[in-house]
């Protein structure tokens, strides 16, 4: 077997069959896809069961609600394939990404590669991201604000994934993606990406923009000060920068919607993460100008 595809699933039964279609349609046709039904109180389960009647690749796993974390965990405990593909049920692939992405690491003997990917909007409008380069630096500093890729572009080698023991369990329970990518990285793999192709379609969700500012810049501070505990050496610095730059951000937002909303959970930092973030304001405020002029002024 290549191919695990793992999806996570809640409440997703009208998406599912477009994110199984876009599996179906893969040139490389050694896959198997195991659907993880976190607890749906739809009909997740019935529609996964009939998918998986129809294509003897597709397996049904269910449990408790725990989050998608918990879901992935799952997944990847029943993967059997070479390499692990993630892929939330509302998103899907471009048909030749698993065979590209498999020659390219089969030929260079890589632990994880990815691609380019598209974001498509309510009207089935899409716009092309170019995947950067990452590693630990841009992961630490740069993700969220220029340099972030959704998880279902990357695949990654099931042994490289065994062999360093990760998983999705996570202390704090948001940004799970951002810190499966800090876990990974910092045991420095072996990758490569494909930059111009859009092999990860990305569907957006514009409800809430407006009204979720103080939930995002919560989840970020938690997330910050969850990770701070964990990260060692010149990670610790380049974390304290990052900080920095997410109390620009909040300020911006506060400013954008009128807002004086505190984000309480930056308190969760220890004073002195909070003190030292301060200090590099001044340095960090030029990182933002340029995020805020590649994205809303040079396009």
């Amino acid at each position: 077997m290549k191919v695990s595809v793992i999806i996570p699933c809640y409440n997703q039964a009208i998406f599912l069959p477009k994110a199984i279609a876009s599996l179906q349609a893969q040139t490389l046709e050694e896959w198997e896809c195991i659907i993880v039904d976190d607890g749906s109180t739809d009909n997740t389960a019935e529609v996964a069961s009939n998918l998986a009647l129809q294509d003897s690749r597709i397996r049904l796993l269910q449990k408790i609600n725990g989050g998608s974390a918990s879901a992935r965990d799952l997944g990847l405990q029943h993967a059997q394939g070479k390499y692990v593909q993630f892929l939330d049920a509302d998103d899907w692939l471009e048909p030749e990404k698993l065979a590209r992405q498999v020659a390219l690491m089969e030929g260079e003997n890589l632990d994880i590669s990815y691609t380019a990917y598209c974001s498509e909007d309510s009207q089935g409008k899409r716009t092309l991201s170019r995947a950067v380069r990452l590693n630990m630096y841009n992961i630490l500093v740069r993700w969220g604000l220029g340099a972030s890729v959704p998880i279902h572009s990357f695949l990654y080698r099931t042994n490289f994934i065994k062999m360093h023991k990760l998983t999705f369990q996570n202390p704090c329970r948001f940004r799970e993606d951002w810190r499966w990518h800090i876990l990974c990285y910092e045991k420095h793999p072996k990758t490569a990406v494909i930059p111009d192709y859009c092999g990860a379609i990305y569907l957006q969700n514009e409800l809430g923009k407006t009204g979720s500012y103080v939930r995002m810049q919560e989840g970020n501070f938690a997330f910050m000060a969850s990770m701070a505990k964990q990260l060692n050496g010149t990670y610790k610095f380049l974390w304290v920068f990052r900080i920095s730059e997410e109390l620009w951000i909040w300020m911006l937002r506060m400013f954008k919607y009128r807002s004086t909303k505190i984000a309480k959970s930056i308190f969760l930092l220890d004073i002195a993460w909070i003190v030292a973030a301060i200090l590099l304001m001044p340095i960090s405020f030029w990182w933002i100008v340029v995020y805020f002029i590649k994205t809303y002024i040079a396009k």
